[in-house]
């Protein structure tokens, strides 16, 4: 067997595992499923995991940024901009720079990218690590844009709150299919209309919480 049909063979085991773990961990939950279950739902053998990845958490990492690679480098691009202006950003430039990958996300690959965003939700819950790696440096450029559309926020707690409501926005999108009246997902115009309301409430939520000067 030539080298070359080796890797395209290997790859595409790398891709089947990665699927499968995605649409299991945003099923199940990452922390319910083993790795020996991924091996089964792929049609693998037991150590097929271990072989082409290391650890569960190499293979979480995978699953991250088989599709957030884009998103985190959209949201990159999104900060540099506004890193490259004199003007500080509103609350509503910076929010738009975070979340409108997301959405975009949805509309390019609806079933594959809520199953992803739910993902992202429970991991960010507990600051996983392969989060952490995934992400990059993405988080301390982000925050720099934060301090400076929020100057006046108490510093020591900026962070933390801006996490929160992004958390809550992240909770919102991950079950926007789930409050239709139908089983069916929402048409894009819909989902749109839906991340245009979860949008509006997050910028005037953090319009009111982080613009309150440090007492």
């Amino acid at each position: 067997m030539s080298v070359p049909m080796q890797n395209r063979q290997g790859s595409a085991t790398r891709a089947r595992l990665v699927k499968t773990a995605e649409r299991l961990f945003a099923a199940h939950g990452v922390d319910a499923v083993s790795v020996r279950a991924v091996n089964a739902a792929a049609g693998l053998g037991a150590a097929s995991v271990n072989y082409h990845f290391g650890t569960k958490d190499d293979l979480i990492a995978a699953v991250l940024l088989d599709l957030g690679a884009t998103v985190r480098d959209r949201i990159r691009a999104n900060t540099d901009a506004l890193a490259a202006s004199a003007i500080p950003p509103t609350a509503e430039t910076l929010v738009r720079a975070v979340t409108e990958p997301y959405r975009d996300l949805l509309l390019r690959h609806r079933t594959r990218g809520m199953r992803w965003i739910k993902i992202v939700t429970q991991l960010s819950l507990h600051s996983h690590p392969a989060l952490t790696a995934a992400e990059a440096d993405l988080p301390a450029h982000l925050h720099t844009q934060l301090r400076r559309a929020f100057p006046h926020s108490d510093p020591n707690r900026l962070e933390a709150r801006w996490a929160i409501a992004l958390m809550g926005f992240l909770q919102a999108l991950a079950r926007a299919d789930e409050w239709r009246p139908t089983s069916t997902p929402s048409p894009a115009e819909d989902l749109t209309a839906f991340y245009e309301d979860q949008v509006n409430f997050l910028i005037g939520g953090l319009d009111r919480l982080l613009n309150t000067p440090a007492s």
